[in-house]
């Protein structure tokens, strides 16, 4: 843990360094990619940790980082003057924080001959916000006795959405066969009904059980993938927005998260055109995610075959999460993107988290199809990833066969009548009807990500801003920056709860909102 007095030295290091970065008319997003190309390799996520203070800044990437922001590594640390000039930049007298002699004296003090465990500048480049300030803010609250509606995480079964039944009954029963470890990917029964799920969806390339690997959730296989497949310096195209694990398990493996766009204005399609722009000779494989998360887009099938189409031309992995696919509204209809190429190699991503409200059991799957001849090497890199960790919960693993068949209890949930898709209606109609708050109606999964009118609400810090909804209304969300959104204009609403307590949450952003409007004189 970080001591009092770094943890105040890290607070004034990142108001200089945001006022800095403000100054020379730079975004975190921009900043990063300037340093980066500079050699010294940082992601958003790390400045925006840098700014907050919660981390310090790497003494490596000072240098660059001073250059860059035409100041002195004395300013940044330490708010010295006296060190080096500064470049076109005013620094007002009121933002060199001197601490009091009284704070020096308790500071230091407090923590004389104390040894600071730091954690590894590896996870310098990771940012986790679903997880972060405003969720530790919110469960301080908690233990307060505040009530907080939590719009935060997509966990199910917090809100009454239970796993179907005959799923618990079927791994009760199979607890006895799941004492020891399984193979190294996961029980036969289990990898033969996910290979039959595609098969019939229309896969088109020859798959085995051996393509197929189980996991503690999609987020393990994620890590797992981007360890076997990122070298130092390289880069794979994700999302913008993104679901945030999949930009920190590229920064955390060493290599560059390279944001390619989606467009709000075409319901968050990707931008086909940026992903082209973005491709370099570092660039190892494109990300899909759809139904999107924190969107809730569902992309069209001709953009899915303009992806594929890109990554043949470079020979690049496409990686897939469809984790959503069977969380869907209005009749539309989800395709995989194994069944539209056999010409890529695509890294096919699913589970039973959110479909069969069983998020606990870390019951995930990867599936490898198209093009494998040149990717032998990296399969093996898989396969001894897999069996480092010796093998996904058992457990789970029983639930899998039992829910890829049979009836599909979410179908009901996301129908006219169910409860998710009223919820969908409800959250949507609500902020659209807030002044200066417009959302796009998601097709899947259970998020939206209203857009905030920057004019009628002039922010800089959305994190802030979701830290005084959270202070202010008792309702915890995450900002728009969370997912790698490159402004602070977006948020991402999870419509979970249920419609008495939805509507509350409403009521409250309706609330909030209208309070905000008055302080920026926009009412």
């Amino acid at each position: 843990m970080q001591n009092q007095n770094e943890q105040l030295e890290y607070i004034e290091q990142g108001k200089r360094l945001a006022q800095l970065r403000k100054a020379q008319g730079l975004t975190a997003e921009q900043l990063a990619s300037c340093m980066t190309k500079a050699g010294a390799k940082v992601s958003r996520g790390a400045i925006s940790n840098w700014e907050r203070g919660i981390n310090g800044i790497v003494s490596s990437k000072l240098p660059t980082l001073a250059k860059i922001l035409h100041c002195s590594e004395g300013y940044l640390l330490r708010g010295d003057t006296n060190t080096s000039p500064y470049q076109d930049i005013n620094i007002p007298a009121d933002s060199k924080t001197n601490t009091t002699s009284e704070q020096s004296q308790f500071y230091g003090n407090a923590m004389q001959n104390t040894h600071t465990l730091k954690k590894s500048n590896k996870l310098q480049n990771v940012c986790y916000d679903i997880r972060g300030p405003l969720l530790r803010t919110a469960t301080e609250m908690e233990a307060s006795g505040h009530r907080i509606i939590k719009l935060n995480v997509g966990n199910p079964a917090p809100f009454g959405l239970q796993a179907p039944q005959e799923i618990i009954r079927d791994v009760a029963m199979n607890l006895t066969k799941a004492e020891g470890y399984s193979d190294s990917q996961g029980i036969f029964s289990a990898r033969k009904a996910i290979l039959q799920y595609y098969q019939a969806k229309g896969l088109l390339s020859a798959v085995d059980v051996r393509d197929v690997y189980l996991g503690n959730g999609v987020s393990e296989l994620i890590v797992m993938t981007m360890q076997a497949l990122m070298n130092d310096g390289d880069e794979v195209l994700i999302p913008m927005p993104d679901y945030p694990l999949w930009t920190a398990s590229a920064n955390l493996a060493g290599g560059t998260a390279v944001h390619y766009r989606c467009n709000e204005e075409d319901n968050w399609q990707p931008d086909i055109a940026d992903i082209k722009a973005k491709i370099t000779n570092k660039t190892k494989g494109i990300v899909v995610i759809n139904p999107n998360n924190p969107t809730g887009a569902l992309y069209s099938d001709d953009k899915l075959r303009e992806i594929i189409a890109i990554a043949k031309e470079h020979n690049l992995v496409i990686m897939a999460d469809e984790i959503y696919d069977r969380v869907l509204y209005d009749n539309v209809t989800h395709t995989p993107m194994c069944t539209l190429s056999d010409e890529v190699l695509i890294l096919s991503y699913n589970g039973l988290s959110k479909s069969h409200r069983i998020a606990g059991f870390r019951a995930g799957w990867m599936m490898l199809s198209g093009k494998k001849d040149h990717a032998s090497d990296f399969i093996e890199g898989l396969d001894m990833l897999a069996s480092m960790r010796l093998c996904a919960n058992v457990p789970a693993q029983y639930a899998i066969q039992t829910a890829m068949g049979g009836y599909q209890s979410m179908q009901a949930l996301t129908a006219e009548t169910g409860r998710l898709y009223k919820q969908r209606e409800m959250a949507i109609e609500r902020l659209n009807a807030i002044k200066g708050i417009s959302c796009t109606m998601p097709q899947g999964a259970f998020y939206c990500f209203p857009k905030i009118d920057l004019e009628v609400y002039p922010i800089k810090d959305d994190m802030q801003f979701m830290m005084d909804l959270l202070i202010e209304e008792k309702v915890l969300m995450v900002q728009g920056t969370g997912f790698n959104w490159d402004k602070p204009d977006h948020f991402r609403v999870v419509f979970l709860p249920n419609l008495l307590d939805l509507e509350d949450a409403m009521d409250r952003l309706d609330r909030f909102f209208a309070k905000k409007r008055k302080e920026f004189g926009t009412e």
